[in-house]
C-alpha cells in the first residue's frame, strides 16, 4: 500500500471575533452543528462524541447515503494534544472506511484577528493511503468545513 506525505493550509476571514470562533470548535453542541451536521443531506451520523481537551478524544462514525452500501462506514478519531484557548488548537487524526485507515494527520488550526473579525487557519500535515480521499480530496473538505463554520456563525449573529 502506497502513502503520500504532504500538507495544506486553507484559509478563512470570519466576522466574529476569535474567542467566538474558538468557542464553536471548543463546545461539542456548536462543532456538531458546523462539523457533522452541515452535510446532513448527504451523510447519516451514526455516533459522534467531543471530550474538548489536552489528551482528550473526539469521535464519529456516518455513512453516506447517496453511495452504495458497499460504500460502508466512515470513522473518525481525533486526539487533542495542544489547546491555547482562543488562540490554537493541535490535534492529530485518523480517517477509515470500512474498517481501514486511510488516513493519519497532524492539524493545526490557528485564530487571529483580522479588524473586527477572525482569520481562521487551517493546516494539516498527513499520510493519505491508496484508496483515500487524498490531500485533494482533503483540502475540499477543509474549505467546505471552514464555509461551514462561517455561516453557522453569521446565522448565530443575524
Amino acid at each position: 500500500m502506497a502513502i503520500t506525505h504532504d500538507s495544506f493550509t486553507v484559509k478563512k476571514i470570519i466576522a466574529v471575533p476569535p474567542a467566538r470562533v474558538f468557542a464553536a470548535w471548543a463546545d461539542p453542541e456548536q462543532k456538531r452543528q458546523w462539523f457533522v451536521e452541515a452535510d446532513s443531506a448527504d451523510w447519516q451520523t451514526l455516533d459522534y462524541g467531543m471530550d474538548f481537551r489536552v489528551g482528550g478524544r473526539e469521535h464519529g462514525r456516518f455513512v453516506l447515503l447517496a453511495k452504495t452500501p458497499a460504500e460502508g462506514e466512515h470513522v473518525n478519531e481525533t486526539v487533542y494534544l495542544d489547546i491555547v484557548p482562543g488562540s490554537r488548537i493541535v490535534y492529530a487524526y485518523t480517517m477509515a472506511q470500512n474498517g481501514r485507515i486511510h488516513s493519519a494527520s497532524l492539524a493545526t488550526v490557528r485564530f487571529t484577528e483580522a479588524g473586527t473579525g477572525t482569520r481562521v487557519s487551517y493546516t494539516e500535515q498527513g499520510a493519505f493511503y491508496d484508496k483515500g480521499d487524498g490531500l485533494n480530496g482533503r483540502k475540499g473538505g477543509w474549505t467546505s468545513l471552514l464555509a461551514a463554520l462561517a455561516k453557522f456563525l453569521a446565522k448565530e449573529a443575524d
